[in-house]
């Protein structure tokens, strides 16, 4: 019995996932053997001490990698993403290592130490994890780690989209099918048991066809096929979402508003 949906790539993703983050795991202990010996008076530590010092800065690690896990094994992310979520990673594992040292009473001075290793730490694994990315990205062009996509649409946005996965072979994608009529697809649901989606379903439509949207939402979950909306041009309309309680609701962008707030006020020679 094959489990369904086990054939598509998400075990990849996961096991590029978790090999990247015990790299990371390598690099911060291979670190902790330089580090230790500019600790004040860290040869006079007891075995205990120097144990309970390893264990502080691995658990911190912990701690941070669930925090910022790493996002190399995503297709649409960039260098500058990487480097920020590389950064908060390591400056949540200093700051938790030095504050959880200073609670379990370490009188030596770690602060200097720690934020050293910390940046150290810091430039290795961004290299790392850039180098691994270009790796992967090498390995899509070869057809390694695809992700077969469905588009279903006829609206601009579907095409921008398919035009944006296709024209970059590094990505990763390449289309299993594609459905123009949203009328042909929504008939193809009626047995389900025949369809065959890939590993990812992208479904532009306007928001007023909800059967729809939650029909091919639920045959994605049954199928284990990763589901999207893709809203249509008309919705976007340069509108940026927002929450209202539980409910997602669209505005206008607050920067031309508040512009127009601060000229009105100054005509009026009203102080804020």
């Amino acid at each position: 019995m094959r489990l369904k949906g086990f054939h598509n790539n998400y075990f990849t993703n996961l096991l590029i996932k978790w090999a990247v983050i015990g790299g990371d795991f390598v690099v911060l202990w291979m670190a902790l053997y330089w580090v230790v010996d500019y600790i004040p008076l860290s040869e006079e530590w007891e075995p205990y001490k120097m144990h309970t010092f390893w264990m502080v800065c691995t658990l911190a690690m912990m701690v941070s990698e669930y925090l910022w896990p790493t996002d190399i094994h995503l297709r649409m992310v960039g260098v500058r993403k990487i480097a920020r979520r590389t950064t908060l990673l390591m400056a949540t594992q200093t700051i938790l290592s030095y504050l959880v040292s200073r609670v379990l009473d370490f009188r030596a001075h770690l602060g200097w130490q720690l934020l050293f290793m910390g940046l150290a730490m810091l430039v290795v694994v961004t290299l790392i994890r850039i180098v691994e990315h270009e790796i992967l990205k090498q390995l899509r062009k070869l057809g390694y780690n695809k992700r077969r996509v469905t588009l279903v649409g006829s609206d601009p946005e579907i095409h921008r989209l398919h035009k944006k996965m296709m024209n970059n072979p590094s990505y990763g994608y390449s289309l299993r099918s594609s459905y123009v009529s949203t009328s042909d697809f929504s008939s193809l649901l009626s047995q389900p048991e025949g369809v065959r989606l890939g590993d990812e379903l992208y479904l532009c439509v306007s928001c007023k066809e909800r059967e729809l949207i939650e029909r091919t939402a639920n045959l994605c979950q049954e199928q284990m096929v990763k589901f999207y909306y893709v809203p249509t041009a008309e919705e976007k309309l340069n509108l940026k979402p927002v929450l209202f309680d539980d409910m997602e609701l669209m505005t206008t962008p607050s920067g031309p508003l508040k512009q127009r707030l601060k000229r009105w006020m100054k005509n009026k020679k009203i102080k804020y």
